[in-house]
């Protein structure tokens, strides 16, 4: 065997223990505290359809924080509807000129290390503009990103997005044209 091969076995070989080992900085990354809603109208429905996705561990924390649950567990009916709510307190879809809109709260589902709070609210149209609100986790975490896609007409090409970090208060948003 060459001092190449050799050499470049040595390598890869060393890379690979650092990566098990943890030494590498990338293998050790820090998770983002951000969430994901995704506001879609379904046609079919006549069904303006919300979804928040949230890390487990933040929203258990956020729990143990805001309703001062000693051991949340998001596997438990009660302790999903308790986030349920509290995520129903912290988000809000309002029209020009008029109140929020009405979301009907449907639940929460853990997904793993994910967990999915569901609101819904029939209408016969999506509405041209909105104001947003959305301060879901971010009374816990001052870093928390929270990310606001909507998807009101089915093409990729006009989804909206609207982002909320730091003292972000509401934002308008326009959603025809």
């Amino acid at each position: 065997m060459t001092s190449v091969k050799r050499g470049r076995r040595r390598f890869l070989a060393l890379a690979g223990a650092s990566l098990l080992l943890g030494v590498v900085p990338l293998a050790r990354a820090h998770r983002a505290k951000a969430a994901l809603t995704l506001v879609r109208f379904n046609r079919a429905k006549g069904l303006m359809e919300v979804e928040h996705t949230l890390h487990a561990h933040d929203a258990e924390m956020a729990l143990n924080q805001i309703a001062k649950l000693p051991t949340p567990d998001l596997s438990q009916l009660e302790d999903r509807a308790r986030l349920s709510l509290y995520v129903e307190a912290r988000f809000a879809l309002t029209p020009p000129g008029g109140p929020a809109l009405v979301l009907k709260l449907l639940g929460a589902e853990l997904d793993g290390e994910e967990v999915r709070v569901y609101q819904e609210m029939a209408m016969t149209a999506p509405p041209d503009k909105l104001s947003v609100r959305n301060m879901i986790l971010r009374d816990v975490f001052p870093v928390q990103i929270n990310q606001v896609n909507f998807d009101l007409y089915g093409d990729p090409a006009r989804i909206r997005t609207l982002t909320f970090l730091g003292g972000d208060g509401e934002k308008d948003l326009k959603l025809a044209g």
